[in-house]
This record gives C-alpha cells, sequence and structure tokens, in this order.
C-alpha cells in the first residue's frame, strides 16, 4: 500500500482497499459517535432478500416460498422472473402480496414480495430501461421505506438519465438492481467496465450507498467464474448483514439484508441514564494481592450471613468490592468526548425529575444539545483522518459494524417507547399465536426432587470463568469479568456455594431477577381477560 502524506477524507479514499474505502466515502455524512455512552438509534429493523431468479417457474416458486419462510425476510426484491402478464396479475406465494411487471418482448421482468399484513403502497411499474418495480412500506405514521426492484438488459446503455429514475421521491430507499455490470467497488472479482464506471459516478453525485461486502452473487452464464453483478443500493437508511448464499435454482445467489430505517438513522441519540462509572487501570492491578483479599473478605462475609441465596449473593458482592477498592487503582475520570458539562446538568435534572411532561422536554433538549456536540466533534474529525493511523481505521470499520437491537419496537411515532409501550407491543406480538390452540395442553414444569440435583462441580465454573469476555461493562453491581476471572479458590468455592444453594432450593437473589411485567391472555377467556406475568 501507498502511502501519503497528506491528510484528508480524498487522500484516504484514492488509497483504501475496496471494503474501507466505501465505508470512508460513507464517512462523509454518515455520523459516528465514538463516545462509549451515546448510542445511535437506528429505528426498526427490516429482513429483507434480493434474487434474480432467471425465469421463476413453477419449481423455483416453490424453493422460493420455503427461503421466504426459512429466513422470516419480509420483502423480497425479484429480477428476470419472465412472467407474461397473466402469470404476473396471478401468482401467489403464500403469505405474501405480490407487486410485479410482466416481461416485455426484450425484457425479462420485475417483481417484489411483500408479507402479509404490511401497508403496501404501490408506486411505479416501468417497462423502459431499467425495468423496475417500486413500492412504499409504511410502518407508522413518521416511518417508511420505498423499495424498488430494477432490472438492466444485458445490452441496454446505462446512462445518468436512466439511473435518475431509479431516485423517486425524498426519504429511506432500497434498490435491488440486476445491474449486468462490475466494479471493484461491489465486484472485486471482475475488472470495471464503462457501465460500472457510469453507475459509480451517478452514486456518488447523488449521496447513495452501495450495501455489496465483495463476495460474489452469482457465476458467469456456461462457466464456473464467480461475479457479482447484482448491487444493493440505499439511502438515508442503514443495511448490515449483507450476505449472499449458493442457490441451486438459479446462476444468481440468493441475498439477504437486514434494513434499519427510522427516525434514528438521522442521529437520534440519547444519552446515558446512569452515572460515570469508576475507570480502573488493569496495568496496574496487584492480582496477588486481589485474590487474597477477595478470599478473606468474601470467606469472612459468608460466614458472617445467614443463610440464603440472597444473603449469600451479598456477601459475595461485598467481598468483591472491598478487594477492588484496595487492590485495584483508579484512573483519572476523562469525561466522554460528547458529555460536556451542558448535557451532565441536563441528566441529572432529567434524573431528579418527578413530572413526566417536562422530563420529556428536558429529555428532548438533551438530544439536541447531544446532537450538536456529536456535529461539531464529526467536523473536527474528519480532516484528521489518515490512512497511518489506526484510529482512521478503526472508524472505517466501525461505520459499517451491525448493531444488534435490543427491543422490537424502537421507534414509535419517532420517539423512543416506554418500557409500558413495550411490554404492550410484545404482548400484541404472542397475543394471536396464545389464542391459535385454546385447548391445547397445559405446560407444566416437572419438579426437581433433591436425589435427583445434579450439582456444579468446580471444573464447571472454572471453564465458565475462563470463557468470560474481557473488556466489557460491568452490570449493575458494579463488578468487572476481569475480577471474577482473578479469584481465588476459596472466593470461587464460595460462588459455587451460592450457586448450587439457588439451583437446588429454587430461590432466586432479588439481584438477579430483572424484568417487565407482561400480560398475558388467560386460557378460554376473551382478550379483555388478562393476567400479569412478571418476575
Amino acid at each position: 500500500m501507498q502511502h501519503h502524506r497528506h491528510s484528508g477524507v480524498n487522500e484516504v479514499v484514492r488509497i483504501l482497499p475496496c471494503t474501507c474505502g466505501r465505508a470512508t466515502l460513507d464517512a462523509r455524512r454518515l455520523l459516528l459517535l465514538i463516545s462509549g455512552g451515546v448510542e445511535r438509534d437506528t429505528g426498526p429493523r427490516i429482513r429483507g432478500a434480493q434474487w434474480n431468479s432467471g425465469g421463476l417457474s413453477q419449481a423455483k416458486r416453490v424453493a422460493l416460498e420455503r427461503k421466504l419462510h426459512e429466513d422470516m425476510v419480509l420483502f423480497c426484491l425479484l429480477q428476470e422472473t419472465h412472467l407474461a402478464s397473466a402469470e404476473c396479475a396471478a401468482l401467489k406465494i403464500g403469505g405474501y402480496q405480490h407487486v410485479g411487471q410482466a416481461r416485455t418482448p426484450h425484457g425479462s421482468g420485475a417483481s417484489i414480495l411483500v408479507r402479509d399484513g404490511v401497508d403496501v403502497e404501490v408506486g411505479v411499474l416501468e417497462k423502459k430501461v431499467p425495468e423496475r418495480a417500486t413500492v412504499t412500506l409504511r410502518f407508522s405514521a413518521n416511518v417508511s421505506l420505498t423499495i424498488t426492484s430494477a432490472y438492466f438488459r444485458r445490452k441496454a446503455d446505462v446512462s445518468s438519465e436512466s439511473l435518475d429514475t431509479l431516485l423517486g421521491a425524498r426519504g429511506s430507499l432500497v434498490v435491488g438492481a440486476g445491474a449486468r455490470s462490475h466494479h471493484v467497488l461491489w465486484d472485486p472479482l471482475r475488472p470495471s467496465d464503462d457501465k460500472g464506471e457510469c453507475i459509480i459516478d451517478w452514486w456518488v453525485q447523488n449521496d447513495l450507498s452501495i450495501a455489496n461486502t465483495g463476495s460474489a452473487a452469482g457465476r458467469q452464464p456456461g462457466t464456473a467464474a464467480l461475479s457479482s453483478p447484482d448491487i444493493t443500493l440505499c439511502r438515508d437508511c442503514e443495511i448490515s448483514n449483507w450476505k449472499s448464499t449458493l442457490s441451486t435454482d438459479s446462476d444468481h445467489y440468493w441475498i439477504t439484508l437486514d434494513v434499519f430505517v427510522g427516525e434514528g438513522t438521522s442521529l437520534d441519540v440519547i444519552a446515558p441514564s446512569k452515572p460515570a462509572r469508576a475507570l480502573y487501570v488493569w496495568s496496574k492491578v496487584r492480582w496477588h494481592e486481589f485474590r487474597k483479599l477477595s478470599d478473606e473478605s468474601i470467606f469472612r462475609e459468608m460466614r458472617r450471613s445467614a443463610k440464603g441465596a440472597g444473603a449469600m449473593n451479598e456477601a459475595v458482592t461485598r467481598g468483591i468490592r472491598m478487594a477492588t477498592k484496595r487492590a485495584i487503582p483508579k484512573g483519572n475520570d476523562v469525561a466522554p468526548a460528547f458529555w460536556t458539562p451542558e448535557p451532565t446538568k441536563l441528566d441529572k435534572m432529567v434524573q431528579e425529575c418527578k413530572n413526566e411532561r417536562k422530563r420529556d422536554a428536558l429529555i428532548r433538549w438533551r438530544r439536541k444539545v447531544l446532537t450538536d456536540t456529536a456535529l461539531g466533534r464529526w467536523k473536527e474529525n474528519v480532516p484528521k483522518l489518515l490512512t497511518t493511523d489506526s484510529a482512521s481505521w478503526n472508524l472505517a470499520m466501525s461505520i459499517y459494524a451491525p448493531r444488534p437491537l435490543t427491543s422490537p419496537v424502537l421507534v414509535v411515532d419517532g420517539h423512543p417507547p416506554t418500557k409500558r409501550q413495550q411490554a404492550q407491543a410484545l404482548a400484541e406480538m404472542h397475543m394471536a399465536r396464545s389464542t391459535e390452540a385454546p385447548h391445547a395442553p397445559e405446560m407444566k414444569i416437572p419438579s426437581t426432587r433433591h436425589k435427583t440435583f445434579q450439582p456444579i462441580i468446580e471444573a464447571e465454573l472454572d471453564v465458565a470463568l475462563r470463557e468470560l469476555s474481557s473488556g466489557t461493562a460491568p452490570g449493575d453491581d458494579e463488578i468487572h469479568c476481569e475480577e471474577l476471572k482473578q479469584l481465588g479458590r476459596v472466593s470461587r468455592r464460595c460462588i459455587l456455594r451460592l450457586f448450587n444453594c439457588s439451583l437446588r432450593t429454587g430461590q432466586v437473589p432479588e439481584e438477579w431477577r430483572q424484568g417487565i411485567i407482561v400480560p398475558l391472555l388467560k386460557r378460554k377467556r376473551q382478550r379483555t381477560a388478562w393476567r400479569p406475568f412478571g418476575r
């Protein structure tokens, strides 16, 4: 790799490889929050698929329906369906609604499948180059996604005018296209051609993103040579987990992807509500002293505590904290990158505010302050990107790193939901399933007899401690995995005694039980009859 002295995004892009180069190009517009205490809310996750079927025969329709249900796909973009007008109008795939463009004398057709129950607004159905079908999926009043399935004929010319027809109106957009062209940014297996260069120029001008990861998406007809003729583009949303798998029914691979869309994609930052944790200097820890102190403290606390899993858990926690305080030095307090004095003051006001309406107003104002701070910090960091700096490479890779979601519902009318709304959404998701078989036998949990109880042995505990992840944030008890790994033999036996006591007696310490109370439907009762189910 050739190194340059000049800084800036343009120099980085010119010499970076395919994947990092694409990520750094997107760095011009993506706002990545570097602070560990501030996260982007990426919005609801939508599972999609893309497939160039090469003719949707009856056998391929059966295989397609099986793949849709196996991968739990919400929408699927199809190219080269080769369906006549009557076949296109009568196409039925179990559990999915179909919108498509039939083939023409010189075309192959394009279709879109969307799961039943999703609000679909049919858009453009075009027979000219590129052939395309467009629909808009509406999830709420403020959250929608436009998806387009497009196909470029083999001998058709590609121009910026024809590509502009894919843009449509403003808003979140995903385009799955059979481009029949190649460029190193999405197909490193084949040399770039003129069509690929035209698509890249148009892509940069219109501020789009390419979701392809560089892996093969098809085989050359009649040969075993791999290439990636299919391309996935997006705008005002994020695509992760783009994956292509070999398909036995077509020369083109089956492509799956996750789309994140919502108000959160425009830097919807949420500040942490917990106070800042202590920062420990792990390189200066006196582990020998820590093991000795933890053994003494935990053993002493266990002897003083009363019987029961809860009291034993408190004794172990206090003993580890006492050893940590004496053997692990603390570092200097460093404020997070975006946690200026003003957000710190606002965070304290939010925690102390008892009025729900005023608290929501403070949260919105704190969100705006964090957004402005993040924008300013990002503008300062962009000119500092260097190919010789490891932080620049980590920044580029972090932009495309998948961010798993922790809740089935993240955005409700443009705002993060409360715990009550999350519980209600969870109940509605499972309500239909719980009423499908009202006469099903009631599930009974078998009782565990004392003589059949198999206690955890010390070797199993050692294996579990070795597999703990280092460098992760502690839980509510402020105990790090590094501390658990370094516990002495006496401390480990005390923890083993705690676990076996909890399993044998069925007592779960209060600190281990966390959850949200969810209303569940009673058996053989109406939907208005609920019973609370919680921890």
